[in-house]
């Protein structure tokens, strides 16, 4: 088991070796690098200030209300969702 998953990740890096032998080759153009200046602007805003008198928040009342569950309900929907996708990768709609 262990000789296989060697074997996969050697032919996986075999594969990949050209990606990794590159070293940067793609980003010089007949010998010259190519680099790009933007320039940034600072822009300075006036302080806004808001002086006014707000009142203060009122407080939060927070009542649990346990809501029924269907499982049986849940269990349904969920089939049907999974068939969908089941049917959708099989076919390649």
């Amino acid at each position: 088991m262990l000789a296989r998953k060697l074997a996969v990740l050697a032919a996986a890096l075999a594969l990949s070796a050209p990606a990794f032998a590159d070293r940067g080759y793609r980003d010089y153009r007949h010998g010259h690098r190519v680099v790009v200046h933007q320039p940034r602007y600072v822009v300075h805003r006036p302080a806004v200030r808001h002086v006014y008198h707000r009142p203060a928040p009122r407080p939060v009342v927070v009542v649990h209300k346990p809501q029924p569950v269907y499982p049986a309900a849940a269990l349904l929907v969920g089939a049907v969702i999974g068939a969908a996708i089941v049917h959708h990768a099989t076919m390649g709609y």
